[in-house]
């Protein structure tokens, strides 16, 4: 290449770095608080990521910058705790329509109903417990329940159904990080549908220590297949790999099974484990 061409390219690039650089592509976190300051207040609809693509497109975002930040914007989803607030806030604030692809399930767990009947009463811990329907269901079995949530308007909905069914209910806004799980505090924690980081060794151990000698977790999600893949938000679980999670625990009993879960409509891959803490 001769020297005119290579002043001619060299300057050229300049003139696209000045472009890029007066575009001030924003960074993660400008993208997510962005996003968040928007959510709080988005109408309120089955898929509001498509909503806000829209809205991106709408603003003349080129395509790529588009895709860029909502990618963005479902990594963090599955990290940061404001995202999945907002979205359960809306969800438990929400008038009840009839439909279960929208609607919070309002009776407990069938797995945990049953795999309740053999074990006594004692400390149970219900994590992503929203709005208590299975909190309550083990109060009224004689348990003395803790259920967390992030969302407030969940936990809010939690002790006026505790209260309408005639027994206590204690409650504790956090996230699976800031809670205090404890060391030998608990009998029996359920981990239903609660998009809870169940792949995370730290996690599982947290779950562990704080179960008392014999103590048993009740698990319950959803299993991602190629078929029916899910948003790295909701977690689900690969096939088989809750045995690898749960390895230092006793397998009480576990399947994996075709049914209508909670919120995931016909044909969804359902997990549903018992695990006891060895003594």
């Amino acid at each position: 290449m001769n020297r005119s061409r290579t002043k001619t390219l060299m300057a050229a690039l300049l003139v696209l770095a000045g472009l890029a650089a007066a575009q001030e592509i924003p960074k993660d976190d400008a993208v997510w608080e962005a996003f968040i300051a928007w959510f709080r207040t988005a109408p309120d609809v089955p898929n509001p990521m498509e909503l806000y693509t829209a809205k991106l497109e709408e603003e003349g975002l080129p395509a790529p910058e588009v895709q860029r930040r909502m990618k963005t914007i479902i990594r963090l989803f599955a990290v940061r705790t404001e995202g999945a607030e907002v979205f359960y806030d809306r969800t438990y604030s929400r008038p009840r329509t009839g439909d279960p692809s929208m609607d919070a399930p309002n009776v407990p767990s069938a797995f945990v109903v049953e795999a309740a009947k053999g074990l006594k009463p004692g400390a149970a811990l219900d994590l992503g417990a929203g709005q208590g329907r299975n909190a309550v269901f083990l109060a009224r079995q004689s348990w003395d329940v803790t259920a967390v949530d992030i969302s407030q308007a969940g936990l809010d909905a939690a002790r006026a159904n505790a209260a309408s069914a005639g027994v206590g209910l204690r409650t504790e806004k956090a996230s699976y990080e800031s809670f205090d799980y404890g060391v030998g505090r608990w009998d029996l924690i359920a981990v239903i549908f609660a998009w809870a980081p169940v792949a995370d060794p730290a996690f599982v151990s947290k779950l562990r220590a704080s179960l008392r000698p014999g103590g048993v977790v009740l698990f319950e999600h959803f299993v991602a297949t190629p078929e029916r893949p899910y948003a790295p938000m909701v977690r689900a679980v690969k096939p088989n790999a809750l045995k690898e999670y749960f390895a230092d625990f006793e397998i009480v009993s576990y399947e994996e099974t075709e049914t209508t879960a909670d919120w995931g409509g016909p044909g969804s891959r359902v997990v549903r484990m018992a695990a006891r803490k060895k003594a």
